[in-house]
Formats: C-alpha cells, sequence, structure tokens
C-alpha cells in the first residue's frame, strides 16, 4: 500500500479519536498500530521496536528534555514571572497593536500543551475597544503563539521531531531562526497592521513606576528569576 495513503489513513484514525475524547497518547498509539498492520503485520517487528525504544539512550533524553521543560512552564506561571512579564509590557508599550501581538508571543515561548488558555483571554483584553471578530482575534493568538517555534529550544514538538528525524536542535535553529522574524512582520502585514486601534492607556505612569515595569520584565526574562519569591514581580 502506498505510504502516502497509509499515513493517511493513521492520521484520519487519531483525529476520529480525537474528535470522541480520546486521550492523545492512546490515540497516537492507535495511529501507529494501524501503520503496522498496514505495512508490516508481523509480531516480531513490534518486539523489535519496542525492545529498540526502551534501549535507546535517546528515548530517555526526550523523555527528561520534554518533563524539564514542563517544569519550566509550571515554574514562570506559579512564581508570578509572567503576570510580572504581562502587566510590565501592558504598561511599557504605547501601541495597542503591539501588545496585542507580543502578548501571545510571549506566551507562546512557554512550553505548555495550554497555552491557548493564557494567551486567548489577553488577547481578548487587549482588544475589548475594538470591534474585532472572534475569528479574527483566534487568528491573531494562533498565529503569534507559534511564531518562536523556529527558534525557540524548548518547544516540545520541535525537540520530538528533531529526535525522530535525526537532526541536531542546534543545527535547526541555526538554519531556521529567521522565519520567526518572517512570521512575525506577516502577521503584522495581515493581521495587525489594518486595524483601528486607540493609544495604550496604561503608559501615563510616573518615572518610578516605569522603572519598575523595565524590572520585572528584566527579571522575568532572566535566569535568576527562580530566587524571588512567588509574587514578587506583582508589586507596582
Amino acid at each position: 500500500m502506498n505510504i502516502f495513503l497509509v499515513i493517511a489513513l493513521a492520521m484520519l484514525l487519531i483525529i476520529i479519536l480525537l474528535r470522541r475524547h480520546i486521550p492523545i497518547g492512546p490515540a497516537i498509539l492507535a495511529g501507529g498500530l494501524l501503520i503496522w498492520a498496514l505495512v508490516a503485520p508481523q509480531f516480531h517487528y513490534l518486539v523489535s521496536a519496542f525492545t529498540t525504544t526502551l534501549t535507546m539512550q535517546r528515548t530517555y533524553d526526550l523523555i527528561l528534555a520534554l518533563y524539564f521543560v514542563m517544569c519550566l512552564e509550571i515554574e514562570l506561571r506559579t512564581s508570578g514571572a509572567l503576570d510580572g512579564m504581562i502587566r510590565a509590557l501592558q504598561r511599557l508599550f504605547a501601541s495597542e497593536k503591539f501588545t496585542l501581538a507580543i502578548m501571545p508571543a510571549f506566551l507562546g515561548l512557554l512550553p505548555s500543551l495550554g497555552g491557548a488558555r493564557f494567551s486567548a483571554p489577553i488577547v481578548e483584553a487587549a482588544s475589548r475597544n475594538t470591534d474585532l471578530t472572534k475569528e479574527h482575534k483566534a487568528a491573531i493568538n494562533f498565529w503569534f503563539r507559534h511564531i518562536f517555534e523556529f527558534s525557540s529550544p524548548i518547544i516540545p514538538g520541535m525537540i520530538m521531531a528533531c529526535s525522530i528525524a535525526g537532526v541536531a536542535f542546534s543545527d535547526f535553529i541555526a538554519h531556521l531562526c529567521w522565519l520567526t522574524l518572517l512570521a512575525f512582520a506577516l502577521g503584522w502585514l495581515v493581521l495587525i497592521r489594518p486595524l483601528d486601534m486607540p493609544a495604550n492607556s496604561n503608559v501615563d505612569v510616573d518615572p518610578a513606576e516605569r522603572r519598575q515595569d523595565i524590572m520585572n520584565l528584566v527579571l522575568s526574562l532572566s535566569p535568576g528569576r527562580n530566587q524571588l519569591p512567588a509574587g514578587s514581580f506583582l508589586r507596582p
């Protein structure tokens, strides 16, 4: 059977299972078993794949990398670093358009499977004074949340894809990081630039508050954020 047809059938099966609220892990496993059944339905191939997976060092490297990536995402949310960064960005930039684009982009750096739950409400809040349709807001959120997939070293999907393909992640980023800038530019021209939005009223703050906002932003992006108590970024 043609391999493209096999892959298409496996993807269709995964989609159907996900639509029936089957967890993504068993759904992908079912897709893999379908490929095995259609291409080489001999039991020894399953045994060989299972033993090879358990004995490869890359398997455990990948599991640990994905685990610590998720730990980073949890730490950013629970420490207050994320909230402080969002508040600082909203108060530092005069352009509501820039805020609307940069918020989902920053949140796209979080290696979270449910990242849309964080960025969608922020896009909604940033566009409350506009007549944007829900579809336009969803497009902005989706597009800018994914622009860093070409350049961020902590995106789980990219880590797994490079591992499966046998491509060094550093080489992947070195060759494709420029696409992040291109994606931002295209998203700005198509989704953001045509909008008629007022200036951001949050920038009218005194110099002391502005300095604190800058410090919050710097600390939220620095390695030393782990040493600060939870909620320390939320002080005005």
